[in-house]
């Protein structure tokens, strides 16, 4: 069977990350499989071998000749390739894909990866909910985020959790002597979602308290130069770094003693994932969606309430001071990511694949 994948760029984001272990696993199990990138940000994950990567790089000027540009190259690849589905991530390459989809009677699957009310407004929803009635399937990470849809649009949607590729993330810890640091570890793209300064904030308690505990934030992003200003307005250089892009998130994670997500909105998170399964002991804001379907409040981590300074602050000072606590937490955590098994997921994801084309998935 062909599948085709699209996906605005491959950059360091979670849904990058879910599409290429996805087309890698694909490929693996014998189908013909490619991703498109439109290059809207530099490159940071590779595609598996097997794996056809096809380049959209408009170099003109203006977003609306842009979406044209990338739109023609869509339609032109569809034909090209006559893919059995095509399967797109994030909203633009979803309007584009329906659209052009709509022209070449390919089937389409897309994958709403946040809370679009979140993202976007009312309006946009909207207009989006009714582009999706053209969609073979809707595919999202949680039954919070399909509960926002309206109801002529259910029967079309499917839930599916994002895959974990455990040997890839063990991969990253051979031959390394992992020694745990006094460290409170974030990772995320450093974008308003994240919320970082409600982190760097609620971390001048912490430094104060416990000054020989460091907070190390991992991603890159437009806000980095305002943060860098916060920890400096903080006195916090000696205490939080900004460390980059990490091609080992699940390394540091392994160094690190806590794990926190200060996100305003989320799909579902794959670092949270990650940290979980790497036995992390987590806080993550109640935020929309995700959190909530991934942590059992008090038993395999900690919910706070979104943009709360004060609550971060005394449960991140709760699992610095108590070793039992993280423990406990860190190893339920690491229990509640068995579900999330890469094979068991990639599996679903081909067998509705499949049944978008009207074909049963074989046994293997």
């Amino acid at each position: 069977m062909k599948v085709d994948f699209y996906i605005s760029s491959l950059s360091s984001g979670g849904a990058e990350h879910v599409l290429t272990n996805l087309a890698a696993n694909f490929a693996e199990h014998g189908e013909d499989v490619s991703v498109t990138s439109y290059e809207k940000r530099p490159q940071f994950y590779s595609v598996a071998d097997g794996v056809k990567l096809n380049k959209v790089n408009y170099n003109g000027k203006g977003k609306f000749l842009e979406w044209i540009y990338d739109f023609h190259a869509t339609c032109r690849y569809l034909d090209q390739r006559k893919a059995d589905v095509a399967i797109s991530f994030l909203s633009r390459c979803n309007f584009m894909l329906i659209l052009a989809g709509l022209m070449s009677r390919t089937k389409v699957i897309v994958c709403d990866r946040n809370n679009l009310l979140r993202k976007y407004p009312k309006y946009v929803f909207q207009i989006t909910c009714f582009l999706y009635r053209f969609a073979d399937t809707i595919c999202v990470q949680t039954n919070e985020m399909k509960s926002f849809y309206p109801a002529y649009l259910q029967k079309k949607i499917v839930v599916l959790e994002n895959p974990l590729d455990f040997d890839e993330m063990g991969k990253q810890c051979v031959g390394q002597d992992i020694e745990k640091e006094n460290t409170v570890i974030s990772v995320g793209r450093l974008e308003k979602q994240k919320d970082f300064v409600t982190l760097i904030k609620s971390y001048k308690a912490v430094a104060e308290k416990h000054p020989s505990w460091k907070l190390k934030i991992f991603g890159q992003g437009n806000r980095r130069e305002e943060l860098q200003n916060l920890i400096r307005k903080e006195n916090l250089e000696e205490n939080v770094k900004l460390c980059g892009v990490t091609h080992t998130p699940f390394l540091e994670m392994k160094k690190a003693k806590v794990f926190v997500l200060s996100s305003f909105y989320e799909g579902f998170p794959n670092v949270l994932c990650e940290a979980m399964h790497a036995g992390l002991p987590c806080i993550s804001t109640r935020c929309e969606c995700g959190p909530s379907e991934l942590i059992d409040d008090g038993r395999s981590g900690f919910l706070v309430p979104i943009g709360n300074v004060d609550v971060l602050s005394e449960k991140i000072m709760a699992l610095i001071e108590d070793e039992n606590l993280r423990n406990e937490l860190g190893k339920n955590a690491e229990i509640a990511t068995e579900r999330l098994k890469l094979e068991t997921i990639c599996r679903k994801w081909r067998e509705l694949a499949y049944s978008v084309c009207g074909k049963e998935l074989k046994n293997e």
